[in-house]
């Protein structure tokens, strides 16, 4: 009897030993089945990539030099030149664009007088708006802001020759709503201590010689010696050894420039001369618009024409573009980098791993779902590892922005459904 007893109590032991075992194994399989399941759900047989629209273009990056029909304003004065009319506004014959001054303060006398009399035309439009209110308060703060932005642009981008006209915007927003919203504002006796002034400044005033234009054009306050490297009728009998030459500085600029004030450009056409490399050039013709921006500059890019493409020699050629517009960034180049822009393409990106040719046919696989479909692409532009595609006017079955496109998976075919 006792012997059983023993017996009983020896095998519960022996499970109660085992029991730890157990619960870790019946752990590790819920753990197990649990990943499975968040392997199954995150588990995609392929790979995907959005459709999104991107614009591209193929370009080169070089120097250019500018050629214009430039003709310098020669004066039998000297002194400090302060020119009246802006770098690239077009002048008559007979205009006055610039002022030469015969000492410093000759010149500053002449400066602190013109700011006297727009400070009084300034003060003096101020008197009509006197007691003009107006509840439009958030058009007045929209003038504000858009003339502040103007202003931090203009420091920001070093556009000096504005800083004094957007300031002047600023000033005339900001008081015009004070005026607007009941602020009072008296102009009387500042355009007393003005007028004041004015008179003081009028006693002083001479010692300066007008420059006149003597034909008319495109007026430019400076010289810079480069003026007659080129002849502006030969230009089209450049050869890339010459151009080279202006671009790489064995053409030196005249430095005797002291009896010139400034100079008139005659023709609306000048020109950029660039040397490339002839694989470049390839893709240009006689006639053709490339895009070019000039960097390094606050110049806007422009498009120019293709004049004239050199005999390709030691694997490089030279080009000449012609433009027609003019400003006053414009009017300041000379030698300065460029990229030169031969096309742009807009489309959307396809990675080359996702092209596949289906009956004649490229196109890529999408993902609709669960379900696999074949879309029709027309390449308009690649590299080694994206494509640009479009899509033809009035065409169904290409790719649409946002599509889903496969860029890795295996056995694929137009509506095959993955698990």
């Amino acid at each position: 009897m006792n012997d059983e007893k023993v017996v009983k109590f020896d095998g519960r032991k022996k499970k109660k030993k085992y029991l730890p075992f157990l619960y870790v194994a019946f752990a590790l399989i819920i753990i197990g089945v649990f990943m499975y399941q968040v392997y199954k759900i995150n588990y995609s047989p392929v790979k995907t990539e959005i459709a999104l629209e991107k614009t591209v273009s193929n370009s080169v990056s070089t120097s250019a030099f500018v050629v214009r029909d430039e003709t310098p304003i020669k004066a039998n004065v000297t002194g400090t030149l302060v020119p009246l009319v802006e770098d690239g506004k077009r002048v008559a014959n007979g205009d006055d664009v610039a002022v030469v001054f015969d000492s410093e303060n000759a010149a500053r006398n002449y400066n602190e007088l013109k700011k006297v009399k727009e400070d009084i035309a300034y003060y003096s439009s101020l008197q009509n708006k006197v007691g003009v209110q107006t509840n439009d308060v958030e058009t007045l703060d929209n003038r504000i802001y858009s003339a502040c932005d103007d202003l931090v642009s203009a420091i920001n981008t070093g556009e000096v020759d504005n800083y004094s006209e957007k300031e002047s915007t600023l000033r005339d927003a900001i008081t015009s709503r004070q005026l607007s919203t009941g602020t009072v504002i008296d102009p009387s006796q500042k355009l007393n201590e003005l007028n004041s002034k004015l008179s003081e400044l009028q006693k002083n005033e001479g010692g300066y010689t007008k420059i006149q234009a003597n034909n008319p054009g495109y007026y430019i306050s400076t010289v810079d010696g480069y003026e007659n490297a080129v002849s502006y009728t030969g230009i089209l009998n450049l050869t890339t050894d010459k151009i080279d030459a202006l671009l790489d500085g064995s053409t030196l600029p005249n430095t005797d420039n002291s009896s010139y004030m400034g100079k008139l450009v005659d023709a609306f056409n000048w020109y950029i001369l660039c040397v490339i490399d002839y694989k470049d050039a390839a893709s240009l013709k006689v006639g053709g618009k490339i895009t070019v921006e000039f960097t390094g500059t606050t110049a806007e890019p422009l498009s120019a024409e293709v004049v004239k493409i050199n005999d390709a020699a030691d694997g490089r050629t030279s080009i000449i573009l012609k433009c027609n517009l003019m400003n006053k960034k414009y009017a300041v180049l000379r030698k300065n980098p460029v990229k030169l822009i031969f096309n742009t393409y807009t489309g959307y990106q396809v990675n080359n791993k996702a092209v596949r040719e289906v009956d004649g046919q490229k196109g890529v696989y999408v993902l609709n779902g669960n379900i696999v479909k074949f879309k029709k692409i027309n390449i308009v532009y690649f590299d080694s590892e994206y494509s640009i595609c479009s899509v033809p006017d009035g065409e169904s079955g290409y790719l649409k922005q946002y599509d889903e496109i496969i860029v890795e998976g295996t056995d694929l075919y137009d509506g095959k459904i993955l698990n």
